[in-house]
């Protein structure tokens, strides 16, 4: 303003002549930013000899000269007016170095001699301003994200320029109108917080950048699961002892999260056991001393997101030993047959029983001692109890309590039966007498047997029905001769040679079991699933026995369990690596030799086989191998005999290892795994020979 002062006092000065009538000047915009237009006129102007007429851009302490006209270009008889051709607001129309010396509140001073006149103040601007929004406050890892962005001049106007975006992610422009929109992914691995998107907004004139504002808002990334990982302590569980299970948990990034994961142990026979572990840490688990044998699953779950890690379950004996006055109660309460020795003592003396009980089967055995209170020790090498009994008889023993016969259990029932029938034969045979002729003696004896029959029925019907079942699967009438039922002193066997004891583990078994000194092997396995094994014939039980123990020819060794038979084909036996081809040659050996049996009888025997590929950790012990399923070799070729009734069907390992011998048709999944029927089997040992015999004969 100092400066102004001193133009216009130097005005007056040297036109100290000119005659002013009085100026007008129009009034501009409040607003202005910077590249607009900006419009001014003046009215009441005359002309003179000296002096000029200046339009002047006054701002702070800075002023621009707009326009400078000589005061002898207006008339010296009248006033007139005068409009400013429109200065740009840019550096090269006002002709300045630096556009921030015309930015601020401003006036337009004129002046003409002594007479000087301005405008209101208005502001030039070089501000926009930018409102940035987003559809949501929060995103997950890798969801888009939609920006809209809106940019307005400080004097209104919608900006026609470019926006820039920064931090989170980085773009680059153009907007018309005022109004853009953006859309961006978030890295699927993006750590989860808060984050500040950052928008530039800007136009340019000729120079460079004339306005600009900036702008941004804030959101932020969920934390998302993206992993579990489940560690177990051991591969192998054994029933009665602890089982470590740890859980952690990872989101999209790679940090470890916090939170309670869901933990199911799932048995071979899909029931489930559950705990919850929290994520970092490790828990706790003891199985039942019953718990199943085979292959156990633990699945994690956290947010809807599963890991399931696979496990062994190892076979236990074990057996509860309890007293009930002199009867000695033996409970198998671990998960396998019970087939240990157990040493009795009684007083100075002991006797050792070879058991074999079977699951969750209960065993009662009477003692007898001279009569008297005796120290009972029974143990088994891994427990042990001890009693003070009172016991009665002549001499110390020990009898089995299954073992009393349905005669010396229920005489009195068995008396009396004798002695009805015997009254009724009496009867019968002195009618017989009496009414004999001769030609009729088959008459007579057809209505003799009736009479029994009839009388039979009776009786039966008479005996409480508990008693009558228990006779019922107690006698066993049959035309063996007394030699071999055992009924000849002479020549007295308890044994039927005959009969087939599908208990006895023969030469040339498997056995699953825990293996703690073996060696890993890549094995065969060939799995035999026999849907209604309990309901079979002893005829067909027998059959099946002799069929698939035909796979001991090809050094399969068999492992019987319930209702599935598993042939193991090992290096440590077969003396060969090609386990795969003799696992299936005994597969089609079974099959074939099973259908011809189900042609033949009635009595059908369902089935199914399955074989895969995997590895064992084995021993042989005499003529006995034992073995540990590493991973899903035994579970899954197990369930592959499960998936096919009546066939024989190889999973993927099995086909890729044999793709020139076998002729497979695809089948089904099972757990994942593409399985395969097999309809034949190349003999390419036979096809060697028949080539060889062919080059031979040629040459």
């Amino acid at each position: 303003m100092k400066k102004l002062g001193c133009i216009i006092g130097l005005l007056l000065v040297l036109v100290s002549s000119f005659v002013v009538a009085g100026i007008s000047i129009s009034e501009p915009l409040e607003v202005y930013n910077l590249g607009d237009r900006l419009y001014i006129s003046a009215d009441g102007i005359a002309g003179a000899e000296e002096g000029n007429l200046n339009f002047d851009l006054v701002c702070g302490n800075r002023t621009t000269n707009l326009e400078k006209i000589s005061a002898r270009k207006f008339s010296f008889e009248e006033t007139q007016s005068y409009s400013v051709p429109y200065k740009v607001l840019t550096r090269y129309d006002l002709e300045i170095a630096n556009l921030s010396d015309v930015v601020g509140n401003c006036q337009v001073v004129v002046s003409l001699g002594a007479d000087v006149v301005s405008t209101n103040v208005f502001v030039i601007s070089d501000d926009v301003d930018v409102v940035v929004s987003l559809g949501k406050a929060a995103y997950n890892p890798g969801e888009a994200v939609t920006v809209r962005i809106e940019a307005i001049k400080a004097n209104g106007v919608l900006l026609e320029g470019f926006v820039e975006g920064s931090n989170v992610t980085s773009f680059n422009k153009a907007i018309s109108g005022g109004v853009v929109s953006e859309v961006f992914s978030l890295g699927e691995t993006i750590e989860a917080g808060n984050y500040y998107l950052t928008v530039r907004a800007y136009d340019v004139g000729r120079g460079g950048i004339l306005n600009e504002g900036v702008g941004g808002i804030g959101f932020s990334v969920n934390q998302v699961a993206s992993s579990i990982i489940m560690s177990l302590g051991d591969v192998v569980a054994v029933p009665g002892e602890s089982f470590t299970v740890g859980a952690e948990v990872y989101d999209q990034s790679g940090v470890e999260m916090e939170g309670a994961v869901d933990v199911n142990f799932v048995s071979p026979s899909a029931e489930k056991f559950g705990m919850v572990v929290q994520a970092g840490d490790f828990g706790e688990f003891e199985f039942n001393s019953s718990a199943e044998v085979g292959l156990w699953r633990v699945v994690g779950s956290f947010n809807g997101m599963i890991e399931e890690r696979e496990f062994e379950m190892a076979g236990v004996q074990k057996a509860e030993f309890d007293f009930e006055g002199p009867v000695l109660t033996i409970t198998n309460v671990g998960n396998v047959v019970y087939n240990r020795s157990i040493n009795i003592g009684i007083g100075n003396e002991s006797t050792v029983l070879d058991l074999n009980i079977g699951l969750g089967e209960v065993r009662k055995f009477n003692l007898k001692a001279p009569s008297g209170e005796y120290d009972v020790l029974v143990e088994d090498g891994i427990s042990s109890t001890n009693h003070r009994v009172l016991l009665t008889g002549k001499a110390i023993s020990v009898s089995d309590l299954k073992d009393v016969g349905i005669f010396k259990g229920y005489s009195i029932v068995w008396i009396f039966l004798i002695v009805v029938v015997g009254g009724v034969g009496f009867i019968l045979f002195r009618r017989y007498r009496k009414t004999r002729t001769v030609g009729d003696k088959p008459g007579i004896f057809k209505r003799l047997f009736g009479r029994v029959r009839i009388m039979k029925g009776r009786v039966e019907e008479k005996v409480p029905s508990k008693i009558r079942a228990r006779m019922d699967d107690s006698l066993n009438f049959t035309k063996k001769s007394p030699s071999v039922q055992g009924l000849d002193h002479n020549g007295y066997s308890h044994e039927d040679k005959t009969m087939v004891d599908f208990t006895k583990k023969g030469i040339g078994s498997a056995e699953s079991t825990l293996v703690l000194k073996g060696e890993k092997y890549m094995s065969a396995v060939v799995a035999i699933s026999v849907k209604d094994y309990d309901a079979l014939s002893d005829v067909a039980k027998k059959a099946l026995h002799e069929i698939i123990g035909g796979a001991r020819k090809m050094k399969g060794l068999i492992d019987w369990r319930g209702d599935y038979v598993f042939v193991v084909f090992s290096p440590i036996v077969t003396k060969t690596y090609r386990n795969e081809s003799l696992a299936v040659k005994a597969g089609m050996v079974i099959l074939k030799d099973l259908n011809v049996y189900n042609k033949k009888f009635k009595d059908k025997i369902k089935f199914g086989i399955g074989v895969h590929v995997g590895e064992l950790i084995a021993s042989k012990e005499k003529e006995k191998l034992k073995y540990t399923s590493i991973g899903n070799t035994v579970s899954l070729a197990k369930r592959i005999a499960d998936s096919g009734d009546g066939k024989l069907m190889v999973s993927d390992g099995i086909r890729k290892k044999l793709l020139r011998e076998l002729k497979v048709s695809k089948g089904p999944e099972v757990s994942g795994n593409q399985v395969y029927e097999v309809s034949d089997l190349k003999n390419r040992e036979a096809d060697a020979a028949r080539l060889k015999e062919l080059l031979k004969r040629q040459g």
